[in-house]
């Protein structure tokens, strides 16, 4: 009984390595996102707006879905800038669809003093925790922002308990949200935001810089 002998007639498929499959997931097309920066990144940003004077923030992109930074505000009022962390993680991001989280923290003045010895100024900061949905649409990129708030607010009325005690605000847990809209390319943008209930509204400016990214880098006015 005669065989037949198979010859192999190329060579066998090369198994994908696992670097090789992060390169194209990290080269792949997403959207201009206002909120998540791509891998490699680094974002510089200028906003402003109210109630800072004007405020910087410098982040970096990991892997198309962390996004760490750091804020500088300036106060009316106040000659050294304050502080703060800004994160966000993307849950998913596609051509057209992005879906994630944020934290920021907004800085306001302190109260201004009133001549009352039973009232103290105290510092105004709030911390917000939202979920964001955003839509792109070439040089437009707008979405909701939604979650949890939490600030610092003044009693309207205080016991003689509060101001032997020191009490003179309380801190809330409040409902957060905000709206967004970016219009720019992957290189030089410009956002408009506003966030509630601890009211703040900016326009923040804002440049991306490729440090290791694996995109190609493309020109300044380029999608």
């Amino acid at each position: 009984m005669l065989r037949r002998l198979e010859v192999s007639q190329g060579p066998e498929p090369r198994t994908e390595t696992r670097r090789q499959r992060l390169r194209r997931y990290l080269t792949r097309e997403v959207a201009r996102s206002a909120r998540h920066l791509d891998h490699g990144v680094l974002g510089v940003g200028v906003g402003l707006g109210t109630p800072h004077i004007y405020r910087v923030e410098l982040a970096l992109g990991l892997l198309d879905h962390l996004t760490l930074g750091v804020q500088a505000h300036w106060l009316p009022g106040q000659r050294v800038p304050r502080w703060s962390p800004k994160v966000a993680v993307a849950f998913f991001r596609g051509r057209l669809l992005e879906v994630g989280a944020t934290y920021h923290q907004v800085l306001y003045p302190a109260t201004a003093a009133d001549g009352d010895e039973t009232t103290v100024e105290f510092q105004r900061r709030a911390h917000y925790m939202l979920g964001t949905v955003s839509l792109s649409q070439a040089w437009f990129t707008g979405g909701l922002d939604l979650g949890w708030a939490r600030g610092r607010e003044a009693l309207l009325l205080t016991t003689s308990e509060d101001v032997a005690a020191g009490r003179f605000y309380a801190v809330r847990d409040r409902l957060g949200g905000g709206l967004h809209l970016r219009f720019g390319t992957r290189r030089i943008g410009a956002t408009v935001q506003v966030t509630f209930p601890y009211t703040s509204a900016e326009l923040v400016l804002d440049l991306r810089f490729g440090l290791f990214e694996m995109r190609r880098r493309g020109g300044w006015w380029q999608l």
